[in-house]
């Protein structure tokens, strides 16, 4: 690009409405430019002269929001999905425009699952609206396919919570919070820091509190249960014990009699979904949602946990796993957060 005339304004700017929250929040961070040639025209038969055109100034529009985006607290910031439709406060409405008056309600029912599919394909329309200039990849695939492109996650008294669910309920008071939590405690964010004087001398004696035996992939994969196991029953075990409370399923006296096997079910329901089609860049964005009461739709936290490997020297396990903990955060009476791992993802 060439200054043709340095009093000639030639690049217009201004902070979006979301940058203006971010700003006001301390959390503008930029970090990636991009280019667009939305406005240019590459037809000779759309140009015509151009001196004849008007140019307006950038403005606000509804595709400089591309996903949603929400506050600690788990609300969401408000999101034009349409036209007519939008998300506030978590709360999905949709609208009509009658005589210039658009009129907006909380969508519910049956009209939430077809508002909500809206939603999720907002973000990829608003990426492509912007026009965003690229180089396309003339020897690898830009096709995106995977298999299954559904995952049903089964919950019953035996999985995920073990024998019962009762068993699971905690008070946010009662677990650990961010700083202690032992899943994220080899992150750079959570390390212990004392403050030392400018020397480099200690400052004073500060205990470290937290959990710092690092996490291993191992301890990953004993903690969702990554692989099922077989067992005989013991005579001397108590059979309600051994079945997971499945006794009307199976013969008492074959299991007494050491003729039936126990097979356990995994710790956690695990789905592995293949990528069969992806660009060579793999690039992906990942949302996670929860279907909410009502009109409420609720996004979910992802932690990305960084990258671990496998001491087993087998081929498919000394590939890199990429975690990523999904779930929510809570604060509790001290408002300290809390986060609480719902779904884990391991990408490799």
């Amino acid at each position: 690009m060439g200054i043709l005339d340095k009093k000639t304004r030639f690049i217009d700017l201004v902070i979006t409405q979301e940058g203006k929250r971010q700003i006001a929040s301390g959390q503008l961070r930029a970090e990636f430019a991009s280019l667009s040639d939305q406005m240019a025209f590459y037809d000779q038969s759309e140009t015509g002269n151009v001196a004849d055109r008007i140019y307006f100034e950038v403005m606000e529009r509804p595709e400089n929001a591309i996903i949603l985006e929400k506050d600690d607290s788990g609300r969401l910031f408000p999101f034009d999905f349409s036209p007519t439709g939008s998300i506030v406060g978590n709360n999905i409405f949709s609208g009509s425009i009658i005589d210039n008056v658009l009129t907006l309600k909380a969508v519910t029912g049956s009209q939430f699952a077809s508002t909500e599919a809206q939603v999720m394909s907002a973000s990829l329309k608003h990426f492509k609206n912007n026009y965003f200039i690229g180089t396309n990849d003339f020897i690898g695939k830009s096709d995106f396919l995977i298999d299954p492109n559904e995952a049903v996650f089964i919950i019953d008294n035996e999985s995920p919570f073990g024998r019962s669910p009762y068993g699971e309920v905690i008070n946010v008071n009662n677990a650990e919070p961010f700083f202690l939590d032992p899943r994220l405690s080899h992150l750079p964010n959570f390390q212990y820091l004392p403050p030392i004087n400018t020397d480099g001398s200690s400052y004073g004696y500060y205990q470290d509190i937290r959990n710092t035996t690092q996490e291993t992939w191992s301890d990953i994969k004993e903690r969702l249960g990554y692989s099922s196991f077989t067992n005989t029953l013991d005579k001397s075990d108590n059979i309600k014990n051994n079945l997971y409370g499945n006794l009307g399923k199976e013969s008492r006296k074959l299991l007494i009699d050491g003729e039936l096997p126990v097979v356990y079910k995994e710790k956690k329901s695990l789905k592995s979904i293949r990528f069969l089609e992806t660009s060579i860049d793999n690039n992906l964005i990942m949302q996670m949602f929860e279907d909410s009461e009502g009109s409420l739709m609720t996004k979910l936290d992802i932690i990305d946990a960084g990258i671990f490997y496998d001491d087993d020297k087998q081929v498919s396990d000394i590939l890199p796993k990429h975690v990523f903990y999904v779930g929510k955060v809570y604060y509790d009476n001290y408002d300290s957060p809390t986060f609480i791992n719902i779904f884990t993802i391991v990408m490799e």
